[in-house]
């Protein structure tokens, strides 16, 4: 299961994302990497927001 960190919602594989970043080894519709990890959203929007201030949403 692949989970949006931003709504903690899970992304569906039947789900085609348009966005870059689709594809690879998820079907999330969009991914950025932060601090050597790989995190996965079920939109660009979720995507713009953790790149705006990751320290919200991942634990220490």
């Amino acid at each position: 299961m692949t989970e949006c960190i931003v709504c903690e919602s899970e992304i569906e594989q039947g789900v085609i994302g348009p966005e870059a970043g689709y594809g690879g080894e998820s079907y999330a519709p969009a991914q950025t990497e932060h601090a050597g990890e790989i995190y996965y959203f079920c939109c660009s929007e979720h995507k713009e927001s953790f790149e705006s201030d990751p320290e919200q949403y991942v634990s220490s």
